[in-house]
């Protein structure tokens, strides 16, 4: 797979930004996309809604969470997460 723009840059086609969402703070946070990923700059448990409605607890999670996430909620103890579209 070629990485590169029109500027011969190096680009990634799977993600083209992100959202902070440590500012959650009750409930849970929806997010405006559809998240190709979670990235967790603290360690801690993330609590995430899958675009099919399950809801997964991922205990201690830290780095790149690979799945397709509609929100995230309050109750994650993780910090600095974003939400990678």
């Amino acid at each position: 797979m070629k990485l590169e723009n029109q500027q011969s840059t190096i680009t990634n086609p799977q993600f083209s930004g992100g959202q902070n969402l440590t500012t959650v703070v009750s409930g849970s946070f929806t997010m405006p996309f559809i998240a190709g990923g979670l990235y967790v700059a603290v360690p801690g448990n993330v609590v995430a809604t899958t675009l099919d409605g399950s809801v997964l607890t991922f205990a201690s999670a830290s780095g790149f969470i690979p799945g397709i996430f509609q929100s995230v909620s309050a109750s994650s103890t993780a910090l600095g997460i974003v939400a990678l579209k």
